[in-house]
């Protein structure tokens, strides 16, 4: 890559910086109008990336929050340690925001700039006729209003477009290096690509068909060895963190993942998964792909200079991780449940590979002579101008947003820190602004902020209920004394669990899950001690509360059976005990639950009494089968008082620990809440 004069390097950098920080310009300006001078921040995310960012800064890496150990639920392991070095040199608050936007006009310059290495054309017939593509690549950079949002909102696609840049220029590298220079260039490849991943994890997608590509370019070392070299970096990075997943939060997975992932939902069948797939795939088509990029007519310009790319011989190795990249990335995140909202900015990555694949076409079509160089040309301007319409738009939106967070979330950090005395520890659900700004420790309920490797994010998905059974794991003192919820995402909690204390409501909401966050005084009185057990209880098995669960076993009908319920009812034959809260799930009729009795549990085999706890209802009949045992016991058992708690007894002949026991729902369904193995 034979490197130009200095001259029309300065005014190709020159060129650059107008529409870059003009279009940031556009963006900020309005924004700030609207938010009264606070930095705007379109997503609430972005204060989640700020936590995280905050935590590395004060020597507390992969934490949301200090003190709440470790969390898998950042959807960027890179961004936050690009953040924290602005924390550092002041910036704090919502100021880090102003840090994250010169970040990101830096890493769109820098994108720019491995354009330019990129399409600069090398010496032979053409050359002429296709250097202006180079002049115009910061244009593709910030040509669809639908990205620019995302680029400029504070989240991780900026910097994700840096590092993309690097990688292509690395992969380019490695493919003209001489063979003595070429190991060394396919690693950097590697990294990169690694990097890449650790950015934004659907960036696999690119990372992998360009290990490939690298491979492909080999020559004399081997495609083996080349391949490893490309390859081994995301590979190790990936194991690393599942390992790291596995050790310190039990799951393989990020919570992200696990939380968000239509495919970690118990319930819905295959079927209704696929459905709601499709769903995400046509909404990111139609909407990201196609009307983003100037409707119907113009949608196919970009694919199609991506094609061109991709047919040509020098320019191939690249186009097709490209666009196998953008459409790979959109295909993994339609498995995301919530791919469909906040601005679809899960398709920005996708939207920055067409667009970089794009440019490559035009460059590939304009060395072909004058007459394609003038096509080239007619078809780069299509692209670029026909998303310009929704600029305007664009631009409202990302103010109205920001206006959004500022209004709710962060008021609602306001309030919090002034109260008095001040909160011990607040729960709240996948928000960042809140334990950000307020610097009142927090719990998230839904399991990304990560808390002292409890299943938070896997109790989310399984039910409100699931959730409660943790909080009743900690210590009176450590559970939170304070809610930020939206009550409609919380029922069985905030109703049940807290009482209203105040409320943030905001107009013109086009952001936030629900216009109204109420904040909540907790009273947990209704929980159990943390550690009790029943008196003559040989085990116990409490049914929703995954730790439990896991830890004997326990199986439940999935799909469409299982689901979680939970209820707060007085104990006791006559219902004179005090009001006790259980979770439990519900056993529909002809199906069943299973558990392992804990082999660690201290009796010797022999007759014992199983007790099942459930609620009122409707006479039902239950199958208890142990694994052992040939015969299936059935129980009768009549209707129940709906107040009270109930209480079902089995007597067991012969059972001893790790012995597996089932429960089958006979007739009608069975609610099946809290199980004792008891001394006969």
């Amino acid at each position: 890559m034979r490197r130009p004069p200095r001259i029309r390097l300065l005014l190709w950098h020159a060129s650059a910086a107008i529409p870059v920080l003009g279009v940031a310009a556009a963006f900020y300006g309005p924004a700030l109008a609207r938010t009264g001078g606070v930095w705007p921040a379109p997503l609430d995310d972005v204060y989640i990336h700020f936590g995280f960012a905050r935590a590395a800064a004060l020597g507390h890496p992969f934490s949301w929050i200090p003190g709440n150990g470790y969390s898998s639920g950042g959807t960027s392991l890179a961004y936050p340690l690009a953040l924290a070095p602005g924390y550092l040199l002041g910036f704090r608050g919502a100021w880090l925001g102003l840090f994250a936007a010169l970040l990101a006009c830096a890493a769109l310059l820098d994108l720019c700039r491995s354009l330019r290495r990129l399409l600069e054309p090398r010496a032979g017939p053409g050359a002429a006729s296709s250097r202006w593509v180079a002049w115009i690549a910061p244009l593709f950079v910030v040509a669809v209003p639908l990205l620019d949002w995302s680029w400029f909102s504070g989240m991780e696609v900026a910097l994700l477009g840096a590092v993309m840049g690097r990688a292509l220029v690395a992969v380019r590298r490695a493919e003209l290096a001489p063979p003595a220079q070429r190991p060394a260039e396919q690693l950097r490849a590697g990294l990169l690509a690694a990097l890449l991943v650790a950015t934004r994890p659907e960036a696999v997608a690119l990372a992998a068909p360009l290990a490939v590509a690298v491979a492909h370019a080999a020559g004399s070392l081997g495609a083996a060895a080349s391949l490893a070299r490309a390859s081994l970096p995301t590979a190790l990075l990936l194991g690393a963190q599942a390992a790291a997943n596995r050790a310190l939060t039990g799951e393989w997975s990020a919570a992200g993942a696990v939380r968000k992932l239509i495919l970690s939902n118990p319930y819905p069948a295959s079927l209704e998964k696929a459905v709601e797939v499709i769903k995400n795939l046509a909404a990111l088509r139609v909407q990201a792909l196609e009307s983003a990029l100037g409707g119907p007519s113009y949608a196919y310009v970009l694919p199609l200079l991506g094609a061109i790319a991709a047919l040509d011989r020098r320019a191939r190795r690249l186009a097709v991780p490209l666009l196998i990249g953008a459409y790979g990335s959109l295909l993994l995140v339609s498995l995301n449940a919530t791919a469909r909202y906040q601005n679809l900015r899960y398709a920005a990555p996708a939207l920055a590979m067409l667009l970089v694949a794009a440019a490559l076409g035009a460059e590939a079509l304009a060395r072909r002579g004058r007459l394609a160089a003038g096509v080239a040309a007619a078809l780069a301007l299509a692209a670029l101008a026909a998303p310009s319409p929704w600029f305007g738009r664009q631009i409202d939106h990302f103010a109205r947003s920001s206006a959004n967070i500022v209004g709710q979330q962060v008021e609602v950090a306001r309030r919090l820190a002034a109260r008095a005395p001040r909160p011990r520890r607040v729960l709240l659900g996948d928000a960042g602004a809140i334990p950000y700004l307020s610097g009142i420790p927090a719990i998230d309920g839904l399991g990304l902020g990560g808390y002292r490797g409890m299943p938070f994010a896997r109790a989310s998905v399984h039910g409100v209920p699931a959730v409660v059974e943790l909080i009743e794991r900690l210590d009176a003192a450590e559970r939170p004394d304070v809610f930020a919820l939206y009550p409609s995402w919380w029922g069985g909690l905030a109703d049940v669990f807290g009482r209203r204390v105040d409320a943030v409501k905001i107009e013109d909401n086009v952001m936030c899950a629900a216009d109204e966050k109420v904040i909540y005084e907790a009273d947990w009185s209704a929980l159990a001690p943390p550690g009790e057990r029943r008196d003559g209880a040989m085990d116990e098995v409490d049914i929703a509360d995954l730790i439990d669960e896991r830890a004997h076993g326990y199986a439940f009908p999935s799909p469409r059976g299982g689901w979680v319920v939970g209820a707060v009812l007085r104990g006791g034959s006559d219902g004179g005990g005090a009001p006790r809260f259980d979770a439990g799930r519900i056993i529909p009729e002809g199906r069943e639950q299973s558990f392992a009795i804990g082999a660690a549990a201290a009796f010797a085999r022999g007759p014992a009494v199983l007790a099942l706890r459930t609620d009122g209802g409707g006479p039902i009949a239950i199958g208890v089968a142990v694994e052992r045992a040939a015969d299936e016991a059935r129980v009768e058992v009549p209707e129940r008082p709906l107040d009270r708690w109930s209480e079902i007894r089995v007597p067991l002949r012969d059972v001893a620990p790790g012995d597996l026991v089932r429960i089958r729902a006979l007739r009608g369904a069975f609610r099946s809440f809290h199980v004792w193995l008891l001394r006969p």
